[in-house]
């Protein structure tokens, strides 16, 4: 696990260190089919999810699948789930969570559920997640005998590591939604109250070991005097502990029809993209329908229908009104039904007698099939078949196989071919082709193809021989992407120095914000000390603050804002947008460690008398985004909040978004006499399945003591950086 840490202090940023595999269709075996229940499972002691909450949580809950502990795939939203999931054969899991996972809230809640599922070859697996409050819930009852000794208007003030709640007696329905740091998981319950002789009182009582998916329902009563040795008005607390799951209430979010494609031999066919099929095939293909709420309408068009026989070009196979037999004798029929009270499965044939009439030859026939059910969810998918001698389908890319210098091509063998496979590809609308040969594994075959420009659209053919496949398909090579202000050339002088220069935006910010409040700035521009240009960013570890009313600071730099102060800490939005995948970060450095001389917490990372430590590192990932003060960022920094902080462990925010890492510790100077040093920090795709994933935001962070989150380090170090440059492959 790689963990990063900023802190603050006193109004001033003291910013330190900050510190999937995914599967390709044609490697597919199995598919998944996925249904999604969230279960508002307090409702007994709660108020019930609104229908503006439920179609929030409909289109914003995230399901993430793993296999082992990588990530493969990742949907927001429950209508952008696909009808099904294609999934090489193993062991998996999915984990799905709804609403918001705040530290302490009394309107927002955090569903989760988790379950494991095997995926075995040519099989469909269904898998229901049934999702619940993950929070630990609070629950505060007011006995009648307060009332013996305090005035109206007593609370409560629950206290988490992260958060905090007050519950007054002036509103005794409250349940506070808690998320619990794993490491911390206790609450501290601070009874306040005014005695009728107007006295105040207060009790403070701290529940350990708290689990989440639980109610805690706190019950306070009065013990007199005489019950109690100690003498005065004394605060009892009964605690009821109630597992959520024992609640028998269930809000479940209903997910779209699922419609898919299957031959008679069961093989199963992507109708995302055309169906291409010898000419006069003797076939029968079936479409399985499953839905969560039954099955009001399952409308069948075609516009060729007449011209093989029918009365109409359409029908809902719900009210056929005595023409099944009609339709049968022509190919078309219900060849299964079965109804749950979870909803209908239902299979649909299209007889081997009506494909061949589908697939004459030449012919080109697209079928619509739309699936309604009672909760008025709905899905269309188009069936389109192409009747074709050519042997081989020219498939489109897959989104994560192309680089800003190379891609993959793939197509599919689908007769008995003349030659080998092959494909040609050119630059979109030139005319001068590029013919490779193929690599041919079964009935799929690909060729990793470089040499390409980057930002340029290119447009491809699967071939046999010298016959090219009718589909032609394109793909987009990324564009290369550049740190803004690389070398640091321009800065402001404002009430702390900002890394931009008039005219410019932001793109670099520094903990200067905070520590400026004290007449420091930690992060400086150096004439003296460059590689190019007129300028490097200097980073200066140092002590912030007069005699003891201060602490350790560590220089630093980041890719964000600085956006605003929480009290003696800091909130800090990090990463800009990035859709290119670079294969390393390359950058001047000089890099002076002092002796540590400041531990304010004592941590046992680094000791006074040690020689001090630097890092910078780099980050590429798809995180979906986080909220402060208004604005959206990548990733979120909340310095008070250690749970926040930048992490690469798989299972969390950070680390789940993260597809590609590289750092460097320096554990020594380094440097060339007085000169920087050229280094370069590659990124590490392989371990954090960022090869086949898509990046939208990059993360860079430097600093001068790498234990600074701590408090700790020298103010003897300093780090220089100049002209910074992503490398592409």
């Amino acid at each position: 696990m790689k963990r990063y840490y900023i802190m603050a202090l006193a109004g001033l940023m003291l910013c330190l260190n900050a510190c999937k595999e995914d599967t390709g269709l044609a490697d597919a075996e199995g598919c998944l089919r996925l249904s999604v229940d969230v279960s508002d499972k307090v409702e007994v002691v709660s108020r019930t999810i609104t229908d503006e909450e439920q179609t929030d949580l409909n289109q914003n809950c995230k399901v993430r699948i793993y296999r082992g502990e990588s990530l493969v795939q990742k949907y927001q939203g429950i209508e952008n789930i696909p009808a099904s999931i294609a999934l090489v054969s193993g062991e998996y899991s999915v984990r799905v969570t709804a609403g918001d996972s705040v530290a302490a809230s009394f309107d927002q809640r955090f569903f989760e559920g988790k379950k494991g599922f095997t995926i075995s070859k040519g099989e469909t697996s269904t898998v229901e997640v049934n999702c619940g409050i993950a929070n630990t819930v609070v629950a505060i009852t007011w006995d009648e005998s307060l009332k013996e000794v305090f005035k109206d208007g007593y609370q409560v003030t629950v206290t988490s590591a992260t958060g905090e709640l007050v519950f007054s007696s002036a509103n005794a329905d409250q349940k506070g939604y808690f998320s619990l740091p794993e490491d911390n998981r206790k609450l501290i319950c601070k009874f306040s109250a005014t005695k009728l002789n107007g006295e105040k009182y207060e009790n403070s009582t701290e529940l350990t070991e708290l689990k989440s998916g639980t109610l805690y329902n706190l019950t306070y009563r009065y013990t007199s005097p005489e019950q109690n040795p100690t003498g005065g008005a004394a605060i009892t607390i009964q605690i009821d502990e109630t597992p959520l799951q024992e609640e028998e209430f269930v809000i479940t979010l209903k997910q779209r029809p699922v419609i898919t494609c299957v031959d008679g031999e069961g093989v199963t066919y992507d109708l995302e993209h055309p169906v291409f099929l010898e000419p006069g095939v003797q076939k029968d293909f079936y479409f399985q329908i499953a839905t969560s709420s039954p099955l009001v309408s399952l409308v069948i068009q075609n516009d060729r229908f007449t011209e093989w026989g029918f009365d109409a070009n359409q029908f809902d196979m719900l009210q056929l009104n005595g023409q099944e037999e009609a339709l049968k004798s022509l190919g078309l029929s219900v060849a299964d039904k079965n109804s749950t009270l979870n909803g209908d499965n239902w299979k649909v044939l299209f007889a081997q007698s009506l494909i061949a009439k589908m697939t004459a030859t030449g012919n080109n026939s697209v079928t619509n099939i739309t699936a309604t059910d009672t909760n008025g969810k709905t899905r269309t998918v188009v069936w389109d078949i192409i009747a074709s001698d050519v042997k081989v389908i020219t498939e489109e890319i897959l989104p994560y196989e192309v680089w800003t210098s190379k891609a993959t091509l793939h197509g599919t063998v689908v007769g008995a071919l003349n030659s080998a496979p092959r494909f040609r590809y050119r630059v979109k609308e030139t005319t001068d082709w590029t013919i490779v040969d193929a690599d041919l594994t079964e009935q799929s075959f690909s060729k990793e193809i470089s040499g390409l420009v980057p930002g340029t659209t290119y447009e491809y053919q699967a071939m046999d021989g010298e016959q090219a496949s009718s589909v032609v398909c394109e793909f987009t090579t990324e564009d290369t992407f550049q740190p803004e202000n690389a070398g640091f050339e321009y800065t402001s002088e404002t009430s702390y120095i900002l890394i931009y220069g008039d005219g410019q935006s932001m793109w670099w910010d520094t903990g200067n914000q905070g520590s400026s409040t004290l007449g420091v700035n930690v992060t400086t521009p150096d004439t003296s000390v460059k590689h190019g240009g007129k300028q490097s960013i200097l980073l200066s570890s140092q002590y912030v603050g007069l005699g003891i009313f201060g602490k350790f600071a560590a220089g630093n730099l980041f890719v964000g804002q600085f956006i605003s102060k929480d009290g003696t800490d800091g909130i800090l939005g990090w990463g800009r947008p990035c859709t290119s995948r670079p294969k390393a970060l390359k950058v001047w450095v000089r890099y002076e460690p002092g002796t540590v001389d400041y531990n304010h917490t004592g941590t046992s990372l680094i000791n006074k008398g040690d020689m001090d430590k630097g890092i910078i590192y780099v980050a590429v990932g798809d995180w979906a985004g986080q909220e402060a003060n208004g604005m959206t960022w990548p990733f979120v920094v909340r310095t008070k909040n250690q749970a926040s902080l930048f992490s690469t462990e798989k299972g969390t925010y950070s680390g789940d978004g993260t597809i590609a890492y590289g750092e460097k510790t320096f554990d020594e100077a380094y440097k060339d006499g007085e000169n920087l040093v050229e280094l370069t920090i590659n990124l590490d795709y392989d371990n954090y399945g960022g090869n086949k994933r898509k990046p939208t935001s990059i993360i860079i962070v430097a600093s001068a003591s790498k234990y600074g989150d701590y408090f700790a380090g020298s103010t003897g170090s300093k780090m220089w950086l100049d002209d910074m440059e992503l490398i592409y492959e």
